[in-house]
């Protein structure tokens, strides 16, 4: 063992902290493509709103819908398109 003052801390005889910077490196990229990719989301529920909204309403003389359900029908578009949540490749 070594207790000298200049050598750098080892853990399984790699340098500790080599580890983070790969990990920090891809939170710098995937953090802001994560927060660009929400506010789309909540963009497009708002989108989906004003077209139900002077569309559906008008054809079929039913209620307008809300904010909130407009996102939860592309929740639900989702799932049964295949965007996200249940992939049901064979």
């Amino acid at each position: 063992m070594n207790f000298g003052g200049n050598v750098p801390p080892t853990f399984g005889g790699a340098p500790m902290g080599i580890g983070f910077k790969p990990v920090l490196g891809l939170l710098g990229v995937g953090l802001p493509i994560l927060l660009l990719s929400i506010a789309l989301f909540f963009l497009m529920s708002g989108i989906l709103m004003w077209l139900w909204n002077i569309t559906i309403t008008r054809i079929f003389n039913i209620r307008e819908i809300t904010y909130w359900e407009a996102f939860r029908l592309l929740i639900i578009a989702g799932i049964l398109l295949g965007k996200f949540g249940f992939n049901m490749n064979l």
